[in-house]
């Protein structure tokens, strides 16, 4: 690891896949016969695994009640006013914030708030390999998942690819050589939850 790492998590979908719901606040079994809600959960593992500090991106309609949530576990918050733009337009405003309020740290967890089953041996392994011009892609076989990790001096990229053809993707394929993919044993990393059948 090189300098801290903090968390970017995108929360502002408004989980029309799932019949309308804040997927951040679904809950997940915490592994002890007690439940706790997703946002909670990722917020839990990124602590445990190094990474406790981070921004939540939240928005319309599930805002307000996601950023309370947000609030409680320590964790601050940005709006994206327009999240019907896409997951990009949310990487970009987290990217921001990241970068001019979490400047010091040396890499970021950009993590999708439905993918909260990710083991903290995983996230442990990313914090430990993380380093300024890294991209770690978490891969469980042979396909790749969340959280992946971005170097600070990605950072600025991350913070305009709303305007990319394919968002934060472009970002990886332009630096193709930065790119390190770490394969686990952790089918978390790829599963996330769209439709109701997917919380089984």
């Amino acid at each position: 690891m090189n300098g801290e790492v903090v968390v970017v998590i995108l929360a502002a979908g408004a989980g029309r896949r799932m019949g309308g719901v804040a997927k951040a606040l679904l809950e997940t079994d915490a592994g002890s016969g007690e439940s706790e809600t997703f946002l909670g959960s990722i917020a839990s593992t990124a602590a445990h695994a190094g990474a406790g500090r981070g921004v939540v991106v939240v928005g319309a309609p599930y805002g307000e009640r996601v950023a309370a949530v947000a609030r409680q576990l320590g964790l601050e918050v940005v709006e994206n006013p327009d999240p019907d733009r896409g997951m990009s337009s949310s990487v970009a405003i987290g990217f921001d914030h990241v970068a001019s309020r979490l400047g010091g740290a040396g890499a970021a967890l950009l993590w999708p708030v439905d993918h909260a089953r990710v083991s903290l041996a995983t996230v442990a392994l990313l914090v430990a390999d993380s380093g300024p011009d890294r991209i770690l892609v978490p891969t469980w076989r042979g396909r790749g998942g969340h959280p992946t990790g971005f170097g600070r001096h990605l950072w600025p990229e991350l913070a305009g690819c709303a305007d990319l053809p394919r968002g934060a993707r472009s970002v990886i394929e332009r630096h193709a050589g930065s790119v390190l993919r770490l394969e686990v044993d952790d089918p978390g990393v790829t599963a996330d939850v769209d439709h109701p059948d997917d919380l089984g």
